[in-house]
């Protein structure tokens, strides 16, 4: 890994870091970013005092999961870059010319939407002003997205007017990004607007093609959303525990690895 010498670039890593594993090491930090063990104690020192993560003794924590600020999307695209890309690219395979396809505000299926611009009679139903936006050139793309309330950590549109007109609708396939995957309690979200607007759109779906990469399998979330015996496919591109695995076989649950 290239040394991060920036302070803010360093200090949203770090985050991102803190974000995926939960706890990191002042060695650790030092290490993956290359810098003095003295520079990542004052980045998280300046950290500490943002509210955004707890000191430890030679380390960190994130705050609890109720309490955890949301990564800022600009944040987020800059986290698991290559990994989200190629389940995009994947993601994308399954949708055809014609169809009609839920897409929902992650930056997982941002990268999605980055596969579509050249596809034909296709409609992507959203609330991602991300996906909206990257969908403008798209001429053989129909994008219909709801009325409601802006969310600015996530440039989305939620909320109960959101709801009720996806409600309306049906869609072929929906792919969507998630904050976390769990064995037994399904798709997980952290906050609970988007929580209402992912399960509204997996409601219209006939399929539903959950979107997650490696560092999504077994966090905490706040809300869970949708029971995986009702996912159709699950998509990452890490190693999965024989246990995910078996859990997954045994709710039906297909499980495809993107490279």
């Amino acid at each position: 890994m290239r040394t991060i010498k920036f302070r803010d670039e360093r200090r949203e890593k770090i985050l991102g870091l803190l974000s995926s594993r939960r706890r990191v090491s002042v060695m650790e930090l030092s290490k993956q970013l290359r810098v003095t063990g003295a520079t990542i104690r004052a980045d998280l020192e300046a950290l500490t005092q943002q509210n955004k993560l707890i000191r430890t003794y030679g380390g960190a924590v994130a705050p609890r999961e109720k309490d955890a600020p949301e990564m800022p999307m600009d944040v987020r695209l800059r986290n698991q870059v290559e990994e989200k890309q190629a389940i995009g690219r994947m993601a994308a395979s399954l949708i055809q010319d014609g169809m009609v396809v839920a897409l929902d505000a992650s930056t997982t299926s941002l990268a999605v939407a980055r596969e579509l611009g050249n596809r034909k009679g296709l409609t992507v139903v959203t609330n991602s002003l991300a996906v909206a936006t990257q969908l403008v050139d798209a001429q053989g793309v129909n994008v219909l997205m709801p009325g409601g309330t802006l969310r600015h950590e996530s440039a989305s549109i939620v909320g109960p007017e959101a709801v009720a007109f996806l409600s309306r609708l049906e869609v072929e396939l929906c792919l969507m990004g998630v904050h976390s995957v769990h064995a037994t309690r399904g798709l997980g979200e952290v906050n609970q607007s988007e929580t209402e607007i992912k399960k509204a759109l997996a409601s219209i779906s006939r399929k539903v093609v959950a979107l997650a990469d490696s560092t999504k399998w077994n966090k905490v979330s706040v809300s869970y959303f949708w029971p995986l015996a009702k996912i159709d496919t699950i998509i990452t591109e890490g190693q999965i525990s024989r246990e995910i695995k078996e859990s997954l076989r045994s709710q039906g649950v297909k499980l495809q690895l993107a490279q």
